[in-house]
């Protein structure tokens, strides 16, 4: 499991959002992880000249992971205490402002996703002394454990219509993609392939994931009912990473280091016209595109 190194940042956002002409600009607006600025911090991307904004609020230690509420008006991450251990889960306005943590105690929370109706935040927990997939309310309330095993389940996604979850399990000691009811029924594995890094299209027929079967993260896609793989990117020795999709699903945008450092790259869904969005000697990654 990786734990991307992000702290929130979306200082003046509604000023950003603002400044985007149109809906297919509106619609290009990437939070993702950076170090510059410091170790743990997340900035946002907007479509128009590569806009950046950087939030004022912050938790006293690292906040990762980011998930946007389907309002695009919140997020979900995780927060660390000052010693960068012990994470939990905190909702924020878009604006900083407003930082709640939802889940306390020792346990290690992380990986929050927002589900598509706003009532759910699904996320992965070792409070049992293994991680499994939980759901919470945004308010705190209505914890539900859904796995219950002894190898780790991480990394939940929600299905566009908020009946399914899809997440990795190591179950068998290898990653590989499952899927849920949303009430924890229904399990199943989806690949046989090692697989990681789950995100469910905006359609509801496709995942995107990431499988290291060459030896180095490339991304894929499969069918929701588990065939048809397609392979998006193929490139010797390089990372491509946390792959996340646009709100209309025509594109993807996703961590790789293929310049050297890693940086934000966006293509489209069948893989092809990869640009590059940021740059420079940083580490940016774990892109979440707004809705």
């Amino acid at each position: 499991m990786t734990l991307w190194t992000v702290t929130v940042a979306l200082l003046g956002f509604a000023a950003l959002a603002a400044g985007f002409a149109g809906a297919a600009s509106k619609r290009t607006v990437i939070a993702y992880g950076s170090e510059r600025g410091g170790p743990g911090r997340v900035h946002v991307y907007g479509a128009t000249a590569g806009v950046r904004r950087v939030m004022q609020s912050r938790g006293p230690g690292m906040d990762v992971a980011p998930s946007w509420a389907p309002t695009g008006r919140h997020l979900a991450l995780a927060t660390s205490d000052a010693t960068g251990q012990d994470f939990d889960i905190a909702v924020v306005a878009a604006n900083g402002s407003g930082r709640r943590k939802i889940t306390e105690g020792p346990a290690w929370d992380e990986e929050p996703a927002w589900s598509p109706n706003g009532k759910w935040i699904a996320f992965s927990s070792d409070r049992t002394g293994s991680f499994e997939i939980y759901t919470i309310r945004p308010n705190g309330t209505g914890l539900m454990q859904l796995t219950s095993n002894a190898c780790e389940d991480t990394e939940p996604s929600w299905s566009p219509d908020g009946s399914k979850i899809v997440f990795t399990s190591r179950r068998g000691g290898f990653a590989h993609l499952w899927t849920m009811n949303a009430d924890g029924t229904g399990e199943r594995r989806l690949l046989k392939a090692l697989s990681t890094s789950p995100a469910w299209s905006p359609d509801g027929m496709t995942i995107a994931y990431v499988s290291d079967i060459d030896g180095d993260s490339d991304i894929f896609t499969v069918r929701a009912d588990g065939k048809g793989v397609t392979r998006l990117t193929d490139n010797a020795n390089i990372a491509d990473e946390g792959p996340t999709w646009s709100p209309d699903g025509s594109m993807l945008a996703f961590a790789s280091d293929r310049d050297g450092d890693s940086d934000i790259f966006r293509m489209n869904a069948d893989g092809g016209e990869v640009h590059v969005l940021t740059s420079g000697v940083w580490t940016d990654n774990a892109p979440a595109w707004r809705p």
